[in-house]
């Protein structure tokens, strides 16, 4: 529990003026934040990280190199070597993709918004996740062995086959020879370009106020420690993990409001992650057969989270995997 005034205090510090008011964001989260004069969010480490932040080196970073699909980064509050609070820009009546895309989708099956406007957004997504690369490229520059994310995988698959129970259980374990198979790109001794990366890119990271689509959330992994968090990695992960978003925005759609249209939400979902590819390969190259290797081992961790965290879950990894075993 954060005291009364304390992150309008912080605040006013960092911006170098005196904000009043405050009011908590009331939905169930990681960290406590507060929002101060309707202008600012300070978000609260539950419990506080360690100096530096990942998080906050990330938003350092691209503020001072002119990335702006983001709230305004304004600065970090640190207690005793410990990082305790982040405060950005407020966005006010924003969404996330969980809300806003599945409302467009949703908008679109019930003919109240061109299919286009869908396409659009996942261009968008590419396009922005192309930018935050590009900038990122020059940070903690590396490389990574493919069978780093192989072996992250086949441990995932193994942990999955164990953990996920039912009809979906079964489904993957039946699917085990054609998981391994289609994580074949991952195997050997290949290297990848790898540099910081957001860590964590999914649709609920891109919020949309009004016209302005922005990213969020540069924290990494939130089941990472903050060591590893901060390690350079193939780009390609991030990119896998938006595109198959793109997927389960596709599966929410069908699961919670529109159980007979799974045929058109398809031409959905496969029109968009073409969208978002086509933005984020004009200016970076991918190798297709391992980007689809990463997005299988995608939805491996969607079934481990699920089986983890989220029971109710397991029905999104249980639908995407197969279009992607399928090719």
């Amino acid at each position: 529990m954060v005291l009364p005034g304390l992150s309008t205090s912080v605040a006013s510090r960092l911006v170098g003026r005196t904000l009043e008011g405050e009011r908590p964001i009331t939905v169930d989260q990681t960290n406590e934040s507060i929002i101060v004069a309707e202008q600012f969010v300070v978000k609260w480490m539950q419990p506080p990280v360690p100096s530096p932040h990942p998080g906050a080196e990330v938003l350092t970073y691209l503020s001072q190199h002119g990335f702006t699909d983001m709230p305004a980064f304004v600065g970090v509050h640190e207690v005793d070597d410990m990082v305790a609070a982040i405060v950005t820009e407020y966005v006010p009546d924003s969404l996330d993709g969980w809300d806003w895309y599945v409302d467009d989708v949703d908008a679109w099956l019930r003919g109240e918004l061109p299919f286009e406007a869908l396409v659009d957004a996942g261009r968008l997504m590419g396009q922005m996740t192309s930018d935050l690369h590009t900038v990122l490229s020059g940070v903690q520059r590396s490389s990574i062995a493919t069978r780093t994310y192989h072996a992250h995988a086949v441990a995932s698959l193994h942990e999955a086959m164990h953990a996920v129970a039912g009809d979906e259980g079964d489904r993957l374990r039946s699917s085990e020879a054609a998981v391994r198979d289609a994580l074949e790109p991952l195997r050997g001794e290949r290297m990848l370009q790898a540099h910081r990366v957001h860590g964590d890119l999914h649709a609920g990271q891109f919020i949309r106020s009004h016209s302005r689509l922005l990213m969020i959330d540069f924290d990494g992994n939130p089941l990472s420690d903050p060591t590893e968090r901060r390690l350079p990695q193939s780009p390609l992960r991030d990119l896998a993990s938006m595109l198959q978003s793109i997927d389960h925005v596709g599966r929410i759609v069908v699961k919670r409001r529109h159980l007979d249209r799974g045929n058109d939400v398809d031409r959905f979902t496969h029109s968009a992650i073409d969208a978002a590819l086509a933005a984020y390969t004009a200016s970076h190259a991918v190798d297709h057969d391992v980007l689809r290797a990463l997005r299988v081992a995608q939805e491996l961790h969607e079934y481990c989270y699920a089986a983890a965290h989220l029971p109710h879950w397991v029905y999104v990894p249980d639908a995407a995997l197969p279009p992607l075993l399928e090719g």
